[in-house]
């Protein structure tokens, strides 16, 4: 195994020293074709579903950056959640002067201050550099479901960097970041907080430990944005980034993919191949129940024949991928890669259906991220999708509203999903000894089959109001469990903006997200301080209700001269103390106000 990962990195290198070598001989200073490229704070796309027709709405100031309040501040939806409209996207206007950047400071509710910067410098007609920086912070505290009164603090940071310049058609880009989130492991399920964790420097699990994450990273990319479907293209995309945290977990990610399209006699050719390379250290293994290193590395390719018109289209392709795991058997995956389209009115209205499938790396970070109370030593399993089904049609309804109906069946192997473990706390200072749930999630896995309804509208029904909306269903099936824990069977969220006047600008965002089952289980045979993820047979499952989510943010700017505004934002202004995570409740209604800042 030792050999065959040395080999794999020396292909990787190679890979990359190729691209860089075709990047650079690709690279015509002579050039004098404007490139429009994305300002950090106002993305534009080049999407072959882009319906450009869509009425232009004029920004409120100089650019209308977005935020997360904090980590907790609204549904972090699951991976099953809602796919972007991709025919609803508007722009401004390419004549308006957007300025260098945008300052923007503020304070909250509980001492919450909050800085923002952007800055872009285009030096010349092909080329743009950008900075944005961002600071928010909390120090308040939240009552759990138990009547305790924990603190709650968490920090956001983040710096990133961005180049983009025009070699030849293609636009080469270069990305800089790196952010750090710090938090509490406050949480705790159902009843009061056990006295043994109450106690000053308790090390019996992690509640009331700080924790955080820090990632530095770069990307490189070459595409290009104007390629027809039957050009002769050939793009690449290269991520690196270090993760880190407070309890000593560290990772190497490395994802390097080639994309190439070639037409032929007939039809065009596909083909997307790379590299994904990871590394984490000081986790606790589950395959030797030891704590070490795992490694991963993953090579796929992914050829396809393209054959029809922007009108009527059908790919057929097949999606492969190689996967040499540190601590496994090697192993080979294999997928379709169907797709058909057919748009009977152009621009007005698409219908599509295809088989696919994906091989999805669970890797350390990914998983810190999406669930942040996760056991901080976990080694997650990665999941095989073999089959997904889907179709649907999207389009417009009028010149003013675009929709998009969709619906998939997926089958999936390994789908991990979160709990929590319960067990003795043997201790001769307590006796009885208590039972004490631990606050940082396990996992255990299924095969899944899941069902899921899409439904998004876009609307703008002049230059001073848009509304966005989107809505999901699912269904489960299951081999063992008897629910798809921590997965709701609906969510859905509405995105309203108005535009009082010229000064004065409105907009409202609202999360839903339906009832989930959570998962406590007891294992009354073994001591809680026992360092496994195994559940045993005499092991009792307790299901709790987590109760529909519902999430209300109010934000407002006025302007009040060219430069200068103000803003406020409303979060959680349901009140609701709704927990995404069992025994982790959300703040409830907390505000920030400031002054932004145009140049």
């Amino acid at each position: 195994m030792h050999k065959m990962f040395n080999t794999a990195r020396y292909i990787f290198t190679l890979i990359l020293l190729g691209t860089a070598v075709f990047a650079q001989a690709q690279q015509d200073t002579t050039l004098t074709k404007e490139v429009e490229v994305t300002k950090a704070y106002k993305p534009t796309l080049s999407d072959a579903n882009k319906l450009n027709s869509m009425p232009t709405i004029d920004e409120t100031e100089h650019q209308k950056p977005t935020f997360n309040y904090n980590i907790n501040s609204q549904p972090v939806f699951s991976t099953f959640s809602v796919n972007p409209l991709k025919a609803a996207i508007v722009e401004t206007s390419k004549d308006q002067d957007n300025g260098y950047g945008l300052v923007r400071a503020g304070l909250g509710t509980t001492f919450r201050p909050y800085g923002e910067v952007f800055f872009n410098n285009q030096n010349s007609r092909n080329s743009l550099f950008g900075i944005h920086a961002m600071h928010l912070s909390s120090f308040d505290d939240i009552e759990l479901e138990g009547g305790n009164k924990v603190d709650a603090p968490f920090m956001k940071n983040e710096v990133d960097l961005f180049v983009k310049h025009l070699v030849q058609d293609n636009v080469l880009s270069v990305n800089l970041d790196f952010k750090h989130d710090a938090f509490n492991y406050y949480g705790y399920p159902l009843t009061a907080v056990t006295d043994p964790l109450l106690e000053d420097a308790q090390t019996i699990n992690y509640f009331d430990t700080k924790q955080s994450f820090a990632k530095g990273g770069i990307n490189i990319g070459l595409k290009n944005p104007t390629a027809e479907y039957d050009d002769a293209t050939i793009g690449f995309d290269f991520t690196y980034h270090y993760f880190g945290t407070k309890t000593d977990q560290r990772e190497h990610y490395a994802n390097f993919v080639l994309d190439v399209q070639q037409p032929m006699v007939t039809g065009v050719g596909l083909l997307e191949g790379g590299v994904l390379y990871t590394q984490a250290r000081d986790i606790y293994l589950q395959a030797d129940s030891t704590t070490g290193n795992r490694s991963q590395i993953i090579i796929h390719a992914k050829p396809a024949w393209f054959v029809g018109d922007e009108t009527a289209n059908i790919t057929l392709g097949v999606n492969t991928w190689f996967i040499m795991v540190s601590d496994e058997d090697t192993e080979a995956k294999i997928s379709p890669n169907i797709r058909a389209n057919w748009a009977p009115v152009p621009e007005l209205i698409n219908l599509y259906a295809g088989i696919d499938g994906d091989y999805v790396s669970n890797y350390y970070s990914k998983i810190a991220y999406e669930n942040p109370f996760v056991d901080p030593e976990h080694d997650v399993m990665n999941s095989f999708q073999k089959f997904r089904f889907y179709g649907g049609f999207d389009g417009k309804f009028s010149k003013k509203t675009n929709f998009k109906i969709s619906a998939e069946y997926a089958i999936i192997d390994n789908q991990p999903f979160y709990y929590l473990s319960e067990a003795l706390y043997l201790d001769p200072a307590y006796n009885p000894a208590p039972s004490i749930v631990d606050n940082t999630f396990k996992f255990l896995y299924d095969n899944i089959d899941r069902l899921k309804l899409n439904a998004e509208v876009f609307h703008a029904s002049s230059d001073k109001v848009d509304l966005t909306a989107s809505v999901n269903y699912y269904t489960y099936k299951l081999d063992e469990q008897e629910e798809a824990w921590n997965l709701p069977k609906w969510d859905a969220n509405l995105n309203i903006g108005y535009k009082v006047s010229e000064q004065l600008s409105l907009s409202a965002d609202i999360f839903l997200m339906g009832e989930r089952k959570a998962l406590i289980v007891e294992q009354p045979d073994l001591p809680l301080a026992y360092p496994t993820n195994i559940i045993l047979p005499s092991a009792i499952y307790k299901s709790s209700n987590l109760e529909t989510a519902f999430d209300l943010n109010v934000k407002g700017n006025y302007q009040i001269t060219n430069q200068f505004s103000v803003f406020a934002q409303l979060n959680n202004f349901g009140f609701q103390k709704y927990q995404r995570w069992f025994g982790y409740p959300v703040q409830s209604f907390n505000m920030l106000a400031g002054i932004s800042y145009s140049f």
